[in-house]
């Protein structure tokens, strides 16, 4: 993801430049590379050369270049450890075919502090809020979004809050501290995220995952037009998206993620 501005070192801009290469295309040229991570061509060919001395990228035909075996045989044995979309799928299947709901895997980015959407199960019904992967969830609105900010350290959570003015739907003012205190207070005692707000025709119900040392991976959740919301049992609702909430973090636990 890019910053709001590229870093001047060379360390940084190695880092910084990865997931442009993990994320892109299977083959891409010099100029694209860069013009993607916001980089001089002439950084990103002096980069491109060190990853090709470590395997990190490979020539393809012509000009181009490809992900290197080597990053892929280092990313290969993270994911063998524990892969979080690949164990949330079938969960996520589940929930769709329970409630008829979109069902929503998220994993937080401390990088960008958002949560981002890992996957998605769409609801067969024709009327449904769109939810792409990939897309960027604003932690102080939503079911999702606050499933990930209450457990968050205090600092990483302050440092969210005062970034965030309006929300991203509405433009709304974020709500008053007090308001969004009490909110995760609540997140917290109940072990789950409760969102409805029928002026936007939005809810949903989260759940926080965790990693095997009590850090914030992410959520699960489902999310409806709030009309919808009402035809559902809310507390049989939370309790279904809380069990798999807690068996992805027990699967994490035992994985080492």
């Amino acid at each position: 993801m890019r910053m709001a501005e590229a870093p001047k070192g060379a360390a940084e801009r190695l880092a910084y430049l990865l997931p442009f290469i993990a994320s892109g295309p299977a083959r891409f040229g010099l100029g694209d590379l860069a013009e993607r991570a916001g980089l001089p061509q002439s950084s990103v060919h002096r980069l491109l050369k060190v990853m090709l001395r470590f395997g990190l990228v490979e020539r393809g035909t012509g000009q181009s270049y490809r992900p290197g075996r080597e990053l892929q045989r280092m990313a290969s044995q993270i994911v063998s450890r524990f892969d979080l979309v690949r164990s949330a799928r079938p969960m996520l299947q589940q929930l769709v075919d329970s409630w008829q709901e979109t069902a929503v895997l998220c994993t937080y980015s401390p990088v960008s502090r958002k949560a981002i959407i890992a996957d998605v199960v769409h609801t067969p019904h024709p009327l449904r809020y769109a939810v792409e992967r990939d897309g960027e969830i604003t932690l102080p609105w939503g079911s999702l979004g606050r499933a990930v900010l209450a457990y968050l350290p205090r600092g990483e959570q302050e440092a969210i809050i005062r970034q965030s003015n309006a929300g991203p739907l509405t433009g709304r003012p974020r709500s008053k501290r007090a308001e969004l205190d009490a909110a995760l207070e609540s997140i917290r005692a109940e072990g789950v995220s409760r969102y409805y707000d029928p002026q936007i025709d939005i809810a949903g119900i989260a759940g926080p995952i965790f990693g095997p040392e009590g850090e914030i991976l992410g959520c699960v959740g489902v999310t409806m037009p709030s009309r919808r919301y009402q035809l559902h049992l809310a507390d049989d609702l939370a309790s279904a998206v809380g069990k798999v909430a807690r068996d992805l973090t027990e699967l994490a636990s035992m994985q080492g993620a």
